[in-house]
């Protein structure tokens, strides 16, 4: 794994990082500025989905008699935990709110956003393992989670290799995961919604197939879509988020480069808050240049 090396890259080395499609997707499209300009609407679409999670740690105590899972033994989502994993989560939140750096802005909202699917993709697995551990027995869930961590690990070294090849400007080898993974996340952000749509239709059309079978397909097919989301989850953090935060990371270590090269004065950049606290009436503060 080459993520140290990642990390140093030169101001001019890490500017082909503005290369990357997907980078490129997330810094124009992928801006929320009525997120994290108006918080309250953050809130307002990220309360449901901890209520859900809250939600999740009751259904241990409530077994459908339908299930074709066995009643579970062991709780690997106690309530207690779910608190833990808040609290964590407000308090990265809460920690990063000291770069009030206007820069980072969308960094730091997408580090937060990426902290909570982290904590979303830990708390569905302990909720499948819950309901699954009877079933599929130790050696199931080695199984299971073994496979899931090889494919990680191949996604995860490839995207990394492809990344260093570019900031170092390497030998490109041919790397067929990497070019399907890219062809694949670029299908699926143009044309994902159709799905959706035609997914919608179909319950509506067809009601009586909303239904989850209780038979061994039914099991069958729960256990792949846990397996599907794991590796989903997977893909999206090595070529979504990866690429933009490594580029976050070097607007933050090489600030002073960045602005330059956006041609921005210091209060666009930093923000007139930040310019006044940390760099008005030091040596910091460039000068000769009027400060709008």
């Amino acid at each position: 794994m080459e993520l140290p090396k990642i990390l140093t890259a030169s101001f001019e080395e890490s500017l082909v990082l503005l290369d990357d499609s997907m980078i490129d997707y997330m810094i124009k499209k992928g801006d929320p500025k009525q997120l994290y300009k108006r918080p309250i609407l953050s809130i307002l679409l990220v309360l449901p989905v901890i209520a859900l999670l809250y939600g999740m740690t009751f259904l241990y105590y409530h077994h459908d008699p339908n299930s074709p899972l066995p009643i579970p033994t062991i709780n690997f989502l106690p309530q207690w935990l779910f608190w833990v994993f808040l609290s964590m989560w407000i308090l990265s939140i809460a920690y990063l709110r000291k770069y009030s750096i206007l820069y980072l802005k969308q960094v730091k909202y997408h580090v937060n956003s990426n902290s909570f699917i982290i904590w979303l993709m830990i708390a569905l697995n302990l909720f499948f393992l819950t309901f699954f551990f009877s079933s599929l027995t130790i050696l199931g869930v080695i199984v299971f989670f073994a496979l899931v961590t090889i494919i990680g690990y191949l996604v995860a070294r490839s995207k990394l290799r492809a990344l260093s090849q570019q900031l170092f400007q390497t030998e490109q080898i041919n790397n067929k995961l990497d070019d399907l993974m890219d062809k694949l996340i670029k299908f699926l952000m143009k044309y994902g919604w159709v799905a959706v749509i035609l997914v919608v239709l179909w319950k509506f059309i067809f009601p009586g197939t909303a239904g989850v079978r209780t038979d061994f397909i039914g099991f069958i097919s729960i256990l792949a879509m846990w397996f599907t989301m794991d590796i989903g989850i997977v893909v999206a953090e090595c070529y979504l988020f990866l690429p933009y935060l490594l580029y976050g990371y070097y607007k933050y270590k090489y600030p002073e480069d960045y602005r330059i090269w956006e041609e921005k004065t210091q209060i666009e950049w930093y923000g007139k808050k930040y310019f006044d606290k940390h760099i008005k009436g030091t040596t910091l503060e460039e000068k000769g240049e009027k400060q709008k």
